[in-house]
């Protein structure tokens, strides 16, 4: 009798670890790269290094408690997918100016297409950090496009940062 509650026990706790493993997937492998943090650096550094507008920020301000926000990973990732649409893509011009663009690039897709099963609500797309955003980079756009492009690269690095606290285990 004893060995049947000992095995049932254990039956018990291994679909209960199983349906937790579930819940807790692990975070795209890139936000845990040096190799990917190093490239970033090398990349953001070279367009920081362009830009003489030291007033203006086109990301959103966010605070470490909203980082932990369960939705935060989501929303930072609709950025992440205009920044691939809109400033990352592949243009000839972007490819030859920023040292390991290819790299990052490729890293910054890899982590989009792994948080897109978690994170298609059309919620995410109308939070107001994300329109805040795209607000923020269309206006700077209309003055001076290239300038514009310029400073969301070297700002590239907040956005990982922010992949980076807010996209853990609990997706």
């Amino acid at each position: 009798m004893k060995f049947l509650t000992l095995l049932a026990l254990m039956c018990c706790c291994f679909l209960l670890r199983g349906q937790a493993m579930h819940l807790t997937r692990p975070r795209p492998k890139p936000l845990d790269s040096s190799v990917t943090w190093n490239d970033l650096f090398m990349m953001t550094k070279h367009a920081q290094m362009e830009d003489t507008d030291h007033e203006t920020r086109l990301l959103p301000v966010i605070s470490e408690v909203m980082l932990k926000q369960e939705n935060s990973c989501c929303i930072n990732a609709m950025i992440l997918n205009y920044y691939l649409k809109h400033i990352l893509h592949a243009d000839d011009h972007v490819d030859k100016k920023y040292p390991h663009i290819h790299f990052v690039r490729s890293d910054l897709q890899r982590i989009a297409h792994i948080l897109k099963p978690h994170c298609e609500s059309s919620d995410y797309a109308d939070d107001m950090h994300v329109k805040e955003f795209e607000t923020n980079y269309k206006t700077a756009s209309e003055h001076d496009y290239e300038k514009t492009r310029n400073k969301a690269v070297g700002e590239t690095i907040i956005l990982f940062h922010y992949l980076f606290e807010s996209c853990n285990a609990r997706m």
